[in-house]
């Protein structure tokens, strides 16, 4: 695998983390450096129009960005999580 840049390093990272068989399938059909390349240009794209076009503070458009294109964890159906509220009484 090629270097990557810091925010290519970040999408894998969460990818890694919150989505391995998403990743297990990019890396599979060999599409992992397409699509990794391809996330990263349009994350770098949302968060450069947000702070040039529409004159938002950076913190606001990163956490904008973040929120819109890290997806939340993978959800398994099999493996349902509970949050720390509902198991403490």
């Amino acid at each position: 695998m090629r270097n990557h840049d810091r925010l290519s390093s970040l999408i894998l990272e969460h990818w890694n983390r919150y989505h391995p068989s998403m990743l297990a399938k990019f890396r599979k059909e060999g599409r992992l450096e397409r699509e990794l390349e391809k996330t990263a240009e349009a994350f770098a794209n949302h968060l450069c129009d947000l702070i040039s076009v529409q004159k938002m503070a950076y913190h606001q458009a990163w956490e904008l960005t973040v929120d819109q294109f890290l997806l939340p964890e993978e959800s398994s159906s099999t493996n349902p999580k509970t949050s720390p509220s509902a198991t403490s009484a």
